[in-house]
């Protein structure tokens, strides 16, 4: 794919798209070896944390973070994600309450995941209303870092059945348990720990990170 700051591949599948059963499933594959190094993530592990996110969106039970595996593919290991089909008509207005609902939903993701690139361009609208949010590598540093284009929730509280997802995650040992475990695989142990801080943070304070007015704001590309 073009302009793209790392490799990027839309690869086919030998299988049905469950959205469209007529077509040829596809993927979004992101090797490894194609990453290029950043001077504050640990280089050749972003293809790891695109994997991470999509585990701590289905433990939410969000369903905003299309399904994303590991793979070891044409060129070497990396992430491989379902290619989602963005909408070609501008949403309906009986559907923006609960687009406004998803981009709440979507940034209690980030803040738990500490997503230093949301940007624009990463939160598509597919067919049915439903966001989906993609390119999620730049995610889970131990320190705060958070940049996203949903600054201006800085401050609210989040929406009442989304924090009650963080709270239940945050009080169900067990579950929160078995989510490090899987993250361990994939993370360091200081950044997993440091997830599960925040977890406990946001259960225990529903309110989104009021972040600096420039720092907290992704460099998008328009």
């Amino acid at each position: 794919m073009a302009y793209g700051s790392n490799a990027v591949f839309v690869i086919e599948l030998d299988a049905p798209d469950p959205s469209k059963p007529a077509a040829a499933m596809r993927g979004i594959y992101k090797p490894m070896r194609g990453e290029r190094p950043l001077w504050d993530f640990p280089h050749q592990t972003l293809y790891l944390r695109e994997v991470a996110t999509y585990l701590v969106d289905a433990a939410l039970d969000l369903g905003h973070v299309p399904p994303t595996v590991l793979r070891d593919g044409p060129a070497g290991p990396g992430s491989l994600q379902l290619f989602v089909h963005a909408a070609k008509q501008r949403p309906a207005a009986e559907e923006v309450v609960s687009l406004e609902q998803q981009l709440r939903d979507v940034a209690a993701l980030d803040a738990l995941v500490n997503n230093a690139d949301r940007k624009r361009s990463h939160l598509m609208i597919t067919g049915g209303g439903w966001i989906r949010a993609i390119d999620n590598a730049l995610t889970f540093l131990p320190y705060p870092r958070q940049r996203t284009a949903l600054i201006a929730l800085g401050g609210d509280a989040l929406p009442h059945e989304t924090a009650a997802r963080v709270r239940a995650l945050a009080n169900e040992s067990d579950r929160l348990d078995a989510l490090q475990l899987r993250l361990s695989r994939l993370l360091s142990s200081t950044e997993v720990d440091a997830f599960a801080y925040r977890v406990m943070e946001l259960a225990a304070d529903p309110t989104y990170p009021k972040l600096d007015e420039w720092d907290g704001r992704p460099f998008e590309w328009w």
